[in-house]
Protein backbone atom coordinates (compact mmCIF):
# COMPACT_ATOMS: atom_id res chain seq x y z
CA UNK A 1 0.00 0.00 0.00
CA UNK A 2 1.40 3.47 -0.99
CA UNK A 3 -1.17 5.93 -0.37
CA UNK A 4 -4.12 6.69 2.22
CA UNK A 5 -6.74 5.52 0.29
CA UNK A 6 -5.14 2.43 -0.55
CA UNK A 7 -4.37 1.36 3.37
CA UNK A 8 -8.14 2.71 3.90
CA UNK A 9 -8.71 -0.21 1.45
CA UNK A 10 -7.08 -2.83 2.80
CA UNK A 11 -8.55 -2.33 5.76
CA UNK A 12 -12.40 -2.35 4.28
CA UNK A 13 -11.44 -5.51 2.50
CA UNK A 14 -10.43 -7.43 5.77
CA UNK A 15 -14.35 -7.33 5.98
CA UNK A 16 -14.58 -9.97 2.84
CA UNK A 17 -12.45 -12.68 4.40
CA UNK A 18 -14.33 -12.13 7.19
CA UNK A 19 -17.92 -12.59 5.90
CA UNK A 20 -16.00 -16.05 4.18
CA UNK A 21 -15.93 -17.17 7.45
CA UNK A 22 -19.72 -17.51 7.95
CA UNK A 23 -19.36 -20.60 6.06
CA UNK A 24 -17.22 -22.30 9.19
CA UNK A 25 -18.36 -24.84 11.39
CA UNK A 26 -19.36 -23.28 14.39
CA UNK A 27 -17.55 -25.78 16.73
CA UNK A 28 -14.42 -25.37 14.28
CA UNK A 29 -14.64 -21.46 15.23
CA UNK A 30 -14.54 -21.82 18.90
CA UNK A 31 -11.62 -24.64 18.63
CA UNK A 32 -8.29 -23.16 19.26
CA UNK A 33 -5.81 -23.14 16.43
CA UNK A 34 -3.24 -24.92 18.32
CA UNK A 35 -2.77 -26.21 21.65
CA UNK A 36 -2.42 -23.20 24.01
CA UNK A 37 -2.97 -20.63 21.40
CA UNK A 38 -6.27 -18.80 20.57
CA UNK A 39 -9.81 -20.00 18.50
CA UNK A 40 -10.84 -18.24 15.51
CA UNK A 41 -13.71 -16.99 17.77
CA UNK A 42 -10.81 -15.16 20.38
CA UNK A 43 -8.92 -14.29 17.40
CA UNK A 44 -11.87 -11.99 15.51
CA UNK A 45 -13.26 -11.07 19.13
CA UNK A 46 -9.32 -9.91 19.49
CA UNK A 47 -9.32 -7.83 16.39
CA UNK A 48 -12.84 -6.33 17.47
CA UNK A 49 -12.01 -4.95 20.76
CA UNK A 50 -8.92 -2.95 19.09
CA UNK A 51 -10.87 -1.59 16.33
CA UNK A 52 -13.36 -0.57 18.75
CA UNK A 53 -10.77 0.80 21.37
CA UNK A 54 -9.02 2.82 18.65
CA UNK A 55 -12.05 3.75 17.09
CA UNK A 56 -13.32 5.54 20.80
CA UNK A 57 -9.87 6.21 22.15
CA UNK A 58 -7.03 6.25 19.79
CA UNK A 59 -8.45 7.95 16.70
CA UNK A 60 -9.85 11.46 18.19
CA UNK A 61 -6.24 11.90 19.53
CA UNK A 62 -4.17 11.30 16.40
CA UNK A 63 -3.12 15.47 16.02
CA UNK A 64 -0.04 16.86 15.45
CA UNK A 65 2.18 16.84 18.24
CA UNK A 66 -0.34 15.07 20.66
CA UNK A 67 0.85 12.70 23.67
CA UNK A 68 -1.22 9.65 23.27
CA UNK A 69 -1.09 7.10 26.01
CA UNK A 70 -2.72 3.63 24.78
CA UNK A 71 -3.82 1.03 27.29
CA UNK A 72 -1.83 -1.94 28.18
CA UNK A 73 -2.30 -5.11 25.36
CA UNK A 74 -2.94 -8.30 27.88
CA UNK A 75 -5.95 -6.65 29.73
CA UNK A 76 -7.72 -5.75 26.24
CA UNK A 77 -6.74 -9.06 24.56
CA UNK A 78 -8.25 -11.39 27.66
CA UNK A 79 -10.82 -9.57 28.11
CA UNK A 80 -11.86 -9.54 24.13
CA UNK A 81 -11.01 -13.40 24.66
CA UNK A 82 -13.19 -13.79 27.82
CA UNK A 83 -15.95 -12.40 25.57
CA UNK A 84 -15.39 -14.54 22.56
CA UNK A 85 -15.96 -17.63 25.00
CA UNK A 86 -18.43 -16.47 27.08
CA UNK A 87 -22.08 -17.61 25.01
CA UNK A 88 -21.72 -15.29 22.10
CA UNK A 89 -22.44 -16.62 18.68
CA UNK A 90 -20.32 -17.01 15.55
CA UNK A 91 -22.27 -14.88 13.27
CA UNK A 92 -22.74 -12.40 16.57
CA UNK A 93 -18.65 -12.19 16.50
CA UNK A 94 -18.49 -11.71 12.94
CA UNK A 95 -20.94 -9.48 12.80
CA UNK A 96 -19.83 -7.17 15.19
CA UNK A 97 -16.25 -7.60 13.80
CA UNK A 98 -18.00 -6.37 10.70
CA UNK A 99 -19.85 -3.67 11.84
CA UNK A 100 -16.78 -2.49 14.07
CA UNK A 101 -14.01 -2.42 11.07
CA UNK A 102 -17.16 -0.45 8.35
CA UNK A 103 -17.26 2.65 11.27
CA UNK A 104 -13.81 2.39 11.77
CA UNK A 105 -13.22 2.92 8.18
CA UNK A 106 -15.72 5.54 7.71
CA UNK A 107 -14.07 7.37 10.58
CA UNK A 108 -10.87 7.03 8.51
CA UNK A 109 -12.35 8.14 4.88
CA UNK A 110 -13.18 11.50 6.62
CA UNK A 111 -9.62 12.62 7.39
CA UNK A 112 -7.86 14.89 5.14
CA UNK A 113 -4.49 13.38 3.78
CA UNK A 114 -2.57 15.49 5.82
CA UNK A 115 -4.12 14.15 9.07
CA UNK A 116 -2.21 10.82 8.33
CA UNK A 117 1.11 12.29 8.39
CA UNK A 118 1.06 14.65 11.19
CA UNK A 119 3.80 13.28 13.99
CA UNK A 120 2.87 12.31 17.28
CA UNK A 121 3.69 11.01 20.73
CA UNK A 122 2.80 7.02 21.70
CA UNK A 123 3.42 6.31 24.96
CA UNK A 124 6.45 8.32 25.36
CA UNK A 125 7.63 7.39 21.56
CA UNK A 126 8.21 9.67 18.94
CA UNK A 127 9.47 7.04 16.79
CA UNK A 128 7.54 3.20 16.73
CA UNK A 129 10.08 1.16 18.31
CA UNK A 130 9.14 -1.83 15.47
CA UNK A 131 9.12 -0.14 12.17
CA UNK A 132 11.16 2.76 13.13
CA UNK A 133 9.09 5.26 11.62
CA UNK A 134 7.58 8.19 13.30
CA UNK A 135 4.34 7.56 15.06
CA UNK A 136 1.39 8.74 12.64
CA UNK A 137 -1.79 8.09 11.82
CA UNK A 138 -1.07 5.99 8.63
CA UNK A 139 1.87 4.45 10.41
CA UNK A 140 -0.20 2.97 13.29
CA UNK A 141 -2.63 1.91 10.76
CA UNK A 142 -0.28 0.13 8.53
CA UNK A 143 0.63 -1.81 11.32
CA UNK A 144 -2.97 -2.66 12.46
CA UNK A 145 -3.26 -3.94 8.56
CA UNK A 146 -0.16 -5.97 8.99
CA UNK A 147 -1.85 -7.27 12.22
CA UNK A 148 -5.16 -8.26 10.27
CA UNK A 149 -2.89 -10.26 7.74
CA UNK A 150 -1.26 -11.95 10.81
CA UNK A 151 -4.03 -13.27 12.41
CA UNK A 152 -5.49 -14.15 9.15
CA UNK A 153 -2.76 -16.13 7.97
CA UNK A 154 -3.27 -18.18 11.79
CA UNK A 155 -6.70 -18.80 10.65
CA UNK A 156 -6.05 -19.70 7.05
CA UNK A 157 -3.54 -22.20 7.90
CA UNK A 158 -5.95 -23.48 10.75
CA UNK A 159 -8.45 -23.99 8.21
CA UNK A 160 -6.03 -25.44 6.09
CA UNK A 161 -5.04 -27.97 8.85
CA UNK A 162 -8.40 -29.23 9.09
CA UNK A 163 -9.34 -29.51 5.39
CA UNK A 164 -11.85 -26.68 5.61
CA UNK A 165 -12.33 -24.65 1.95
CA UNK A 166 -14.20 -21.57 2.71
Amino acid sequence: MNNTKELIDELEQFNTWITSLKNMKEDLFFTPIKEGKWSPAEIISHITFWDRYILDETLPQMKTDADIASIAFEPLNKKAAIYALSGVSMNHLLETQIETRKELVSELRKKAEEEFFATFTLNGETIDEYSGYPHTMYNYFASFAWHDKHHKQQIENFLEVNKVQL
